[in-house]
Formats: structure tokens, sequence, C-alpha cells
């Protein structure tokens, strides 16, 4: 049997009560504050070049510092979660996070600019695996997963409302003004945090404390744990719609292969978004209900290599039934989101953070990796300066090759039956 205490503590009476509710979804308005960060290129890159004198490549370089901040700081902040206060980890975060959001709003140097983006990249690396953290402390394993889908689903609202209320602000204030405005609200939902948030159920302190400190939970164990590394490639692969259509080439896609306007494209591909924010919740709760884990992660796969299928008939589809495809796409990836309770049923608690943050670098990787090599697959296949849709239908097929291997990955992953394994 475990020691963890969501298992063996008497305190699973008092788990997934209002507070554990309160606690959780408090933290995860950091996720929401970071998803924000993470979008509002999209809107104030022409300002930003025009302040900064900079060209297209050079705030493609400043944008990316985000990443590699959250991809540095992903296993280092695994491992200080599980070593030290969560509610004090993911204050300082969150501090970190608005200072650099306030830095890059004043300064007019482009290296400081993008050394404050930086900054906010390393909050990133800490929001997400302290809300799984502090779910794990606050809800027995068959609640986990519905509990980080609402979670998930506040960091979608919060990349969301980086477009069009943002591009208000801008449009009335200036992106400066709007950026010292974001820093204003990140200041209030950091004082919410540091009242609300608490790193577990009182009675459970002392048992976290004697695991923090045991020898039998050696740094290199999280490591060797396969199920970390095929649950992260798993929620890598099935992101990779979000992470490339969504945030580089939909629009791109749309405009080209099914000739739609710039607005109907964007439109189209927000769906995707949309679609994820009601899978999410519904995948956790789903998976929570069923009492397992892989079924559900398997036939989400399947169904969205069923999705794709109409991509590759070659023919141009109306509006509508992209609308539906791109809803949902959204839909049947959102099972994605249970590769993290997985994650954290698959290990001991108390290396639950560098557990995650293993998992967390693959699926952060591999995105980065898939927004490039989409991109020259395009460029592979062009034979002049202006992209066609055969460029377009060649690149999209490194998305059901994406998917199978998600599909394999789980394959072969030992399902969990929603309770921490010993």
């Amino acid at each position: 049997m475990s020691n963890s205490v969501a298992i063996d503590s008497p305190v699973i009476k008092q788990q997934g009560t209002w507070m554990a509710w309160l606690v959780c979804l408090s933290a995860g308005l950091f996720f929401f504050y970071e998803f924000f960060q993470l979008n509002l290129f999209d809107v104030i890159n022409e300002p930003l070049r025009t302040s900064f004198n900079i060209d297209a490549a050079q705030l493609s370089w400043m944008s990316s510092t985000y990443l590699w901040a959250d991809l540095l700081f992903l296993i280092p902040a695994g491992f200080i979660l599980d070593r030290f206060s969560t509610r004090k980890v993911i204050s300082i975060a969150m501090a970190i996070c608005v200072m650099g959001t306030v830095g890059f709003a004043l300064t007019e140097s482009f290296a400081l600019a993008s050394f404050y983006h930086f900054i906010s990249g390393i909050g990133n690396a800490f929001c997400f695996m302290s809300c799984i953290v502090l779910v794990s402390h606050w809800f027995p394993p068959s609640k986990r997963a519905l509990v980080i889908g609402c979670v998930v689903t506040m960091a979608f609202i919060g990349g969301m409302m980086a477009h069009t209320p943002l591009a208000y602000l801008n449009a009335q204030y200036g992106w400066r003004s709007a950026l010292l405005i974001d820093g204003a609200i990140g200041a209030v939902l950091f004082v919410w945090i540091w009242l609300v948030v608490e790193d577990r159920p009182y009675e459970a302190t002392q048992t976290n404390a004697e695991q923090k400190n045991s020898p039998s939970n050696p740094w290199f164990k999280p490591f060797s744990n396969p199920q970390n590394w095929l649950a992260g490639a798993y929620t890598s692969l099935m992101n990779l719609p979000i992470m490339v259509l969504c945030a580089l080439w939909g629009a791109s896609y749309l405009e080209v292969v099914h000739h739609l306007p710039k607005m109907a494209a964007s439109n189209v591909v927000s769906l995707l978004f949309i679609g994820s924010i009601f899978g999410c919740p519904l995948a956790g709760w789903m998976s929570d209900r069923m009492g397992r884990r892989k079924p559900l992660m398997i036939a989400g796969a399947i169904a969205t290599l069923v999705c794709f299928a109409p991509f590759f008939l070659g023919v141009e589809m109306p509006k509508p039934i992209l609308s539906a495809l791109f809803f949902a796409l959204g839909l049947f990836t959102s099972t994605q989101v249970i590769t993290y309770p997985f994650v954290a049923e698959s290990n001991d608690a108390s290396i639950t953070g560098a557990a995650t943050g293993i998992a967390s670098v693959i699926i952060m990787g591999g995105a980065g990796v898939a927004q490039v090599l989409f991109g020259h697959l395009i460029h592979l296949h062009a034979t002049s300066a202006v992209y066609k849709a055969a460029d377009f239908q060649y690149a999209l097929w490194m998305f059901p090759v994406a998917i199978l291997l998600a599909l394999f990955a789980v394959m072969l992953t030992k399902e969990t039956y929603c309770r921490t394994q010993p």
C-alpha cells in the first residue's frame, strides 16, 4: 500500500469538500494568468515591432524566451515542489511572473524586454505543476481527473481572454498601459492565492513532512518510471492540433486550402479551443466515473484519427463542416488531460512534482519541435515562395502519424484504476 495521504490517511474523509475545490481552483487562477501571458503576443505583435524597432524574426525570438524558460525550469520546478511548501512556491512564482509582466511594459530596451518575458516563462514552469501537486494533496484519486480538467479549462479561458479583451485594452490605452493593467490584475490574483491556498488538509502536514524526508524516494526514481515518459509522449502528441493549428498554422491552412476569409478562418480555429474547454472537464469526469484511465485515452486517440480523415479527401469543405471538425478535434484531444492524474497515480506521492515535470518537458518540447516541423514540411514541399494547398496537405500528414504514435504510447502503459500504485 502506498504511503500517499490521499489513500491511507483519515484526511480522505475530508477531501473533496468545498475547501478542497476552493484551494485548487484558486491555484488554477495562476495557470489562467500564465496562459494569458503565453498568448498575448498574438494581439500586440505589430505595436511591439514598432515600439522596439524590430523585425518579425526578432519578435519571434523575444516570444520564444518564454518557452525556453518554461523548458529549462520544468524539471527543477518539480523537485522544488516535492521539497518545499506548495503555497510558498506558487506565491513566489506568481510574484516573479507579475514582476516580469510589469518590467516588460515599462522597458524600452529589446534585450531587457526579452529578459522580462523570460522571467514570466519561469513562472509558467511552476503554475500547472503546483496545481497538480495541490490536487494530489486535497483530492482522492477517484476525483482528480475532473478537478484537473477544470483547471485546464481555466487555462484555456485565459488564452481566449488574451485575444478580444486585450485587443480592446490595446486599442483604448496602448499596449504598455494594457500590460500594466495586466500586471495589476496579477497582483490581485497573487493576494488571493496567498490568502486562500494551503498545502494540504491540516491533519496531513506531519505525514507530508515525513514523506519529504524519507530516504526511500531518491531523486532519480521518477526518471526510471516508464509511465512518466509514455504518458508525457501521449499528451504531447495529442496536444499537437492545439499547439500547431491554434498557435501558428491553422488560419493560414484554412485560408489557402478552403478559401475562408481571415476572420472566418480565425473563428473556425477558435472552435478547437472551445471544444477543449468543454472536453477537458468532461474527459476528467468520465474517467473518474469509469474508475479507469486508459480506455478513454485510447478512445480519444481513435476519435481524433477519424476527425482528421476528412482533411485528406482533397476537397474544399464549407465553413459549417470545418467548424464541426475543429470543435470535435478540441473535444476528442481533450483526453490528453487524463495524463496528469495518471502520472500522479503512477508515482509515489512524495515525487508527484518531479514526475509531472518530466512529463511536462516532453509535452512542451514536443510542441516546439512540431511547430518547426510543420513549417519545414510546408517549405520542403513548396515549389515557390507562395504556399499552395498541396503544400499544407503534405504537412498535414504529420498529425495522423503523431496520433498513431500517441495510441501506441498509451497501449504500452499500465492501467492505474484511479488508485495510487504501490
